[in-house]
Protein backbone atom coordinates (compact mmCIF):
# COMPACT_ATOMS: atom_id res chain seq x y z
CA UNK A 1 0.00 0.00 0.00
CA UNK A 2 1.24 3.66 -0.70
CA UNK A 3 1.96 6.08 2.05
CA UNK A 4 -0.82 8.98 2.77
CA UNK A 5 0.64 12.17 1.10
CA UNK A 6 1.18 14.47 3.51
CA UNK A 7 2.67 17.47 1.65
CA UNK A 8 5.50 18.79 4.36
CA UNK A 9 7.42 18.92 1.04
CA UNK A 10 5.75 21.72 -0.23
CA UNK A 11 5.17 23.92 2.73
CA UNK A 12 7.31 27.21 3.16
CA UNK A 13 7.86 30.03 1.07
CA UNK A 14 8.51 30.10 -2.88
CA UNK A 15 9.78 31.78 -5.42
CA UNK A 16 10.46 31.69 -9.67
CA UNK A 17 9.91 33.15 -12.72
CA UNK A 18 7.39 31.95 -14.83
CA UNK A 19 7.00 31.62 -18.63
CA UNK A 20 4.06 32.74 -19.98
CA UNK A 21 2.51 31.66 -23.49
CA UNK A 22 -0.78 31.86 -26.07
CA UNK A 23 -2.64 29.10 -26.71
CA UNK A 24 -0.51 28.87 -29.67
CA UNK A 25 2.64 28.54 -28.35
CA UNK A 26 4.00 32.11 -28.62
CA UNK A 27 5.73 33.29 -25.97
CA UNK A 28 4.59 36.77 -24.07
CA UNK A 29 6.61 36.84 -21.27
CA UNK A 30 7.95 36.23 -17.99
CA UNK A 31 5.91 36.44 -14.75
CA UNK A 32 7.37 36.40 -11.28
CA UNK A 33 5.25 34.16 -9.18
CA UNK A 34 6.16 34.40 -5.39
CA UNK A 35 3.90 31.97 -3.26
CA UNK A 36 3.37 31.39 0.84
CA UNK A 37 2.58 27.57 1.60
CA UNK A 38 1.14 27.53 5.42
CA UNK A 39 -0.68 24.60 6.99
CA UNK A 40 -3.37 26.24 8.98
CA UNK A 41 -4.63 22.99 10.28
CA UNK A 42 -4.36 19.62 10.61
CA UNK A 43 -5.78 19.22 7.01
CA UNK A 44 -5.98 22.23 5.79
CA UNK A 45 -3.49 24.33 3.57
CA UNK A 46 -3.26 28.23 2.97
CA UNK A 47 -1.66 29.57 -0.12
CA UNK A 48 -0.94 33.75 -0.48
CA UNK A 49 0.00 34.27 -3.81
CA UNK A 50 1.29 37.18 -6.12
CA UNK A 51 1.41 36.44 -10.19
CA UNK A 52 3.16 39.30 -11.74
CA UNK A 53 3.51 39.43 -15.68
CA UNK A 54 1.09 38.78 -18.60
CA UNK A 55 -1.50 37.57 -16.38
CA UNK A 56 -1.78 39.43 -12.88
CA UNK A 57 -3.70 38.27 -9.88
CA UNK A 58 -2.83 38.59 -6.34
CA UNK A 59 -4.43 36.35 -3.01
CA UNK A 60 -4.89 33.45 -0.83
CA UNK A 61 -6.70 30.13 -1.43
CA UNK A 62 -7.35 26.91 1.09
CA UNK A 63 -6.38 23.68 0.28
CA UNK A 64 -8.27 20.61 2.47
CA UNK A 65 -6.06 17.68 2.22
CA UNK A 66 -7.76 14.38 2.00
CA UNK A 67 -5.97 10.99 1.87
CA UNK A 68 -6.14 10.74 -1.79
CA UNK A 69 -7.25 14.08 -2.93
CA UNK A 70 -7.23 17.85 -2.33
CA UNK A 71 -10.31 20.41 -2.15
CA UNK A 72 -9.37 23.69 -3.68
CA UNK A 73 -12.04 25.83 -1.76
CA UNK A 74 -10.83 29.38 -2.92
CA UNK A 75 -11.44 32.44 -2.65
CA UNK A 76 -8.85 32.94 -5.99
CA UNK A 77 -8.74 29.26 -6.86
CA UNK A 78 -11.40 26.38 -6.36
CA UNK A 79 -11.09 22.80 -7.74
CA UNK A 80 -9.98 19.23 -7.12
CA UNK A 81 -7.23 17.55 -7.32
CA UNK A 82 -5.71 14.25 -6.81
CA UNK A 83 -2.68 13.67 -4.63
CA UNK A 84 -0.36 11.48 -6.49
CA UNK A 85 2.59 10.97 -3.80
CA UNK A 86 4.89 12.85 -1.59
CA UNK A 87 5.32 15.70 -3.38
CA UNK A 88 3.25 15.53 -6.62
CA UNK A 89 -0.30 17.38 -7.31
CA UNK A 90 -2.60 16.61 -10.50
CA UNK A 91 -4.83 19.11 -10.29
CA UNK A 92 -8.33 20.53 -12.51
CA UNK A 93 -9.32 24.06 -11.05
CA UNK A 94 -10.66 27.40 -11.78
CA UNK A 95 -9.63 31.02 -11.66
CA UNK A 96 -12.44 32.98 -11.39
CA UNK A 97 -10.29 36.21 -11.73
CA UNK A 98 -9.46 34.95 -15.18
CA UNK A 99 -12.11 33.22 -15.76
CA UNK A 100 -10.02 30.45 -16.88
CA UNK A 101 -10.28 26.87 -16.29
CA UNK A 102 -6.91 25.13 -15.49
CA UNK A 103 -5.32 21.40 -15.66
CA UNK A 104 -2.19 21.50 -13.56
CA UNK A 105 0.80 19.70 -12.09
CA UNK A 106 3.30 20.61 -9.78
CA UNK A 107 6.13 18.44 -8.76
CA UNK A 108 7.92 19.24 -5.67
CA UNK A 109 12.31 17.68 -6.02
CA UNK A 110 12.80 15.16 -3.80
CA UNK A 111 15.25 17.21 -1.43
CA UNK A 112 12.45 20.21 -1.23
CA UNK A 113 14.31 23.07 -2.79
CA UNK A 114 12.80 22.75 -6.57
CA UNK A 115 9.16 22.60 -7.92
CA UNK A 116 8.50 22.14 -11.77
CA UNK A 117 4.56 22.77 -13.07
CA UNK A 118 2.84 22.88 -16.34
CA UNK A 119 -0.44 24.91 -15.86
CA UNK A 120 -2.73 24.74 -18.99
CA UNK A 121 -5.35 27.27 -18.90
CA UNK A 122 -8.78 26.76 -21.37
CA UNK A 123 -11.87 28.65 -21.74
CA UNK A 124 -14.14 26.08 -22.45
CA UNK A 125 -12.27 24.11 -24.47
CA UNK A 126 -10.09 26.34 -25.98
CA UNK A 127 -6.68 26.55 -24.50
CA UNK A 128 -6.06 30.30 -23.69
CA UNK A 129 -2.50 30.10 -21.93
CA UNK A 130 -0.31 27.81 -21.18
CA UNK A 131 2.34 28.53 -17.92
CA UNK A 132 5.39 26.73 -17.57
CA UNK A 133 6.95 27.33 -13.60
CA UNK A 134 10.29 26.68 -12.07
CA UNK A 135 10.43 27.95 -8.52
CA UNK A 136 12.93 27.93 -5.62
CA UNK A 137 12.72 27.21 -1.83
CA UNK A 138 13.02 30.83 -0.20
CA UNK A 139 14.77 30.24 3.54
CA UNK A 140 12.86 32.99 6.04
CA UNK A 141 16.24 33.59 6.90
CA UNK A 142 17.59 35.28 3.80
CA UNK A 143 18.21 39.17 4.16
CA UNK A 144 17.60 40.33 0.62
CA UNK A 145 15.76 39.16 -2.24
CA UNK A 146 16.23 35.91 -3.85
CA UNK A 147 17.51 35.70 -7.10
CA UNK A 148 14.33 34.60 -9.48
CA UNK A 149 15.53 34.48 -13.30
CA UNK A 150 17.69 31.73 -13.73
CA UNK A 151 20.45 32.63 -16.29
CA UNK A 152 19.14 30.35 -18.47
CA UNK A 153 16.10 32.64 -18.71
CA UNK A 154 18.37 35.73 -19.71
CA UNK A 155 17.99 35.79 -23.49
CA UNK A 156 18.20 38.50 -25.87
CA UNK A 157 15.30 41.02 -27.06
CA UNK A 158 12.01 41.17 -26.27
CA UNK A 159 8.81 38.80 -25.83
CA UNK A 160 7.36 40.25 -28.91
CA UNK A 161 10.69 39.41 -30.70
CA UNK A 162 10.72 35.92 -29.18
CA UNK A 163 6.96 34.91 -29.74
CA UNK A 164 7.42 33.36 -33.45
CA UNK A 165 10.51 31.49 -32.06
CA UNK A 166 9.25 28.38 -31.01
CA UNK A 167 12.57 27.80 -29.08
CA UNK A 168 11.77 31.21 -27.02
CA UNK A 169 15.74 32.41 -28.47
CA UNK A 170 17.19 28.89 -26.80
CA UNK A 171 18.16 27.71 -30.45
CA UNK A 172 17.07 24.32 -29.79
CA UNK A 173 14.09 22.59 -28.63
CA UNK A 174 14.89 21.10 -25.44
CA UNK A 175 12.27 18.39 -25.37
CA UNK A 176 14.12 17.28 -28.83
CA UNK A 177 17.45 17.61 -27.65
CA UNK A 178 19.68 14.62 -28.48
CA UNK A 179 20.94 12.72 -25.72
CA UNK A 180 19.39 10.44 -22.88
CA UNK A 181 16.64 11.14 -19.87
CA UNK A 182 16.81 8.86 -17.63
CA UNK A 183 15.75 7.86 -13.55
CA UNK A 184 13.79 6.10 -11.17
CA UNK A 185 9.75 6.44 -11.15
CA UNK A 186 6.60 5.87 -9.27
CA UNK A 187 4.24 3.95 -10.35
CA UNK A 188 0.88 3.85 -9.41
CA UNK A 189 -2.38 1.21 -9.97
CA UNK A 190 -5.52 2.06 -11.44
CA UNK A 191 -6.89 2.95 -7.36
CA UNK A 192 -4.02 4.87 -7.35
CA UNK A 193 -3.27 2.22 -3.78
CA UNK A 194 -0.46 0.82 -4.72
CA UNK A 195 3.18 2.17 -5.40
CA UNK A 196 6.51 0.85 -6.41
CA UNK A 197 9.69 2.57 -8.20
CA UNK A 198 10.71 1.83 -11.75
CA UNK A 199 14.07 2.56 -13.56
CA UNK A 200 12.63 4.70 -16.91
CA UNK A 201 14.76 5.88 -20.03
CA UNK A 202 13.90 7.55 -23.09
CA UNK A 203 16.84 8.72 -26.02
CA UNK A 204 15.85 11.00 -28.47
CA UNK A 205 17.05 11.27 -31.69
CA UNK A 206 16.93 13.88 -34.26
CA UNK A 207 17.02 11.98 -38.04
CA UNK A 208 18.76 13.13 -41.30
CA UNK A 209 14.85 13.64 -42.79
CA UNK A 210 14.12 16.08 -39.58
CA UNK A 211 12.34 13.73 -37.90
CA UNK A 212 12.92 12.94 -34.27
CA UNK A 213 13.06 8.96 -32.91
CA UNK A 214 12.16 8.34 -29.57
CA UNK A 215 13.09 5.01 -27.94
CA UNK A 216 11.62 4.22 -24.44
CA UNK A 217 12.42 1.56 -21.88
CA UNK A 218 8.80 1.41 -20.02
CA UNK A 219 7.63 -1.97 -19.03
CA UNK A 220 4.92 -1.18 -16.28
CA UNK A 221 2.26 -0.74 -18.66
CA UNK A 222 3.74 -1.11 -21.75
CA UNK A 223 5.47 -3.49 -24.00
CA UNK A 224 9.15 -2.89 -23.96
CA UNK A 225 11.17 -1.11 -25.52
CA UNK A 226 8.95 0.94 -27.92
CA UNK A 227 10.38 3.12 -30.46
CA UNK A 228 8.14 6.23 -32.09
CA UNK A 229 8.91 8.29 -34.89
CA UNK A 230 8.03 11.91 -34.48
CA UNK A 231 7.42 14.43 -37.40
CA UNK A 232 7.33 18.33 -36.18
CA UNK A 233 7.10 21.87 -37.31
CA UNK A 234 8.95 22.86 -34.09
CA UNK A 235 5.20 24.25 -32.78
CA UNK A 236 3.75 20.15 -32.56
CA UNK A 237 4.77 16.90 -32.20
CA UNK A 238 2.58 14.20 -34.49
CA UNK A 239 3.09 10.72 -35.72
CA UNK A 240 2.66 8.64 -38.87
CA UNK A 241 0.36 5.20 -39.40
CA UNK A 242 1.49 2.43 -37.06
CA UNK A 243 0.88 0.78 -33.98
CA UNK A 244 1.89 3.70 -31.52
CA UNK A 245 0.18 6.72 -32.57
CA UNK A 246 -0.75 10.23 -31.75
CA UNK A 247 0.63 13.80 -31.56
CA UNK A 248 1.51 16.61 -28.95
CA UNK A 249 1.47 20.69 -28.99
CA UNK A 250 4.84 21.99 -27.66
CA UNK A 251 5.75 24.81 -25.30
CA UNK A 252 9.06 26.77 -25.70
CA UNK A 253 10.60 23.63 -26.30
CA UNK A 254 10.81 22.68 -22.99
CA UNK A 255 7.26 21.45 -22.37
CA UNK A 256 4.72 19.25 -23.99
CA UNK A 257 1.36 17.91 -23.64
CA UNK A 258 -0.79 15.02 -25.40
CA UNK A 259 -1.59 11.83 -25.97
CA UNK A 260 -0.60 8.53 -27.80
CA UNK A 261 -2.33 5.26 -29.01
CA UNK A 262 -0.49 2.21 -27.94
CA UNK A 263 -2.63 0.25 -30.09
CA UNK A 264 -1.09 -3.72 -29.55
CA UNK A 265 -1.05 -2.94 -25.52
CA UNK A 266 -4.58 -1.62 -26.12
CA UNK A 267 -4.04 1.24 -23.61
CA UNK A 268 -4.11 5.48 -24.49
CA UNK A 269 -1.30 7.76 -22.46
CA UNK A 270 -1.39 11.32 -21.74
CA UNK A 271 2.24 12.77 -21.73
CA UNK A 272 2.90 15.86 -19.61
CA UNK A 273 6.36 16.62 -19.50
CA UNK A 274 8.72 20.00 -18.52
CA UNK A 275 12.34 20.60 -18.77
CA UNK A 276 13.87 22.67 -16.76
CA UNK A 277 16.02 25.71 -18.12
CA UNK A 278 19.03 24.38 -17.62
CA UNK A 279 17.76 21.47 -19.70
CA UNK A 280 19.64 18.99 -16.45
CA UNK A 281 16.00 17.61 -15.55
CA UNK A 282 12.78 16.60 -16.61
CA UNK A 283 9.50 16.38 -14.45
CA UNK A 284 7.37 13.90 -16.14
CA UNK A 285 3.60 12.97 -15.37
CA UNK A 286 1.40 10.01 -17.57
CA UNK A 287 -1.70 8.85 -17.47
CA UNK A 288 -2.62 5.55 -18.70
CA UNK A 289 -5.93 4.84 -20.18
CA UNK A 290 -7.84 2.03 -21.58
CA UNK A 291 -10.82 3.40 -23.08
CA UNK A 292 -11.78 6.13 -20.48
CA UNK A 293 -11.08 4.53 -17.41
CA UNK A 294 -7.18 4.89 -15.92
CA UNK A 295 -5.25 1.60 -15.61
CA UNK A 296 -2.47 3.49 -13.67
CA UNK A 297 0.16 6.29 -13.27
CA UNK A 298 3.84 7.08 -13.69
CA UNK A 299 5.55 10.35 -12.53
CA UNK A 300 8.78 11.51 -11.82
CA UNK A 301 12.30 13.15 -12.10
CA UNK A 302 14.63 12.38 -15.21
CA UNK A 303 18.17 13.40 -15.55
CA UNK A 304 19.72 14.53 -18.91
CA UNK A 305 22.57 13.46 -20.70
CA UNK A 306 23.58 14.58 -24.08
CA UNK A 307 24.93 11.63 -26.75
CA UNK A 308 28.59 11.25 -27.40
Amino acid sequence: MSEKPTFKRGVGRWAGTAEVYDGNGQFLGHALDQRNVQQISDNQLRIDLSFTGPLMLSGYYVIETHERHRLYRGPVNVGYAEALGEGLVDANNYWAQWGLSQRFFLYVTPDKMQQYSLSLLSRGEQLMYTIIGEYQRVSDADDGPPVLVPEAMMLPGTPKDRAGDPTNGRGELLIHKPGVWSGEVTVLGENLDSQQSASYSQEIMVNADKTITSTTHDGRFLAEPYEVTIQTNNWQGWTPTGNIVGSYNLVGGRALSGQFHHLDDEIRVWKREVVSTDCKHKAILHNFYRGGSRVGVQYGLLRFQENA
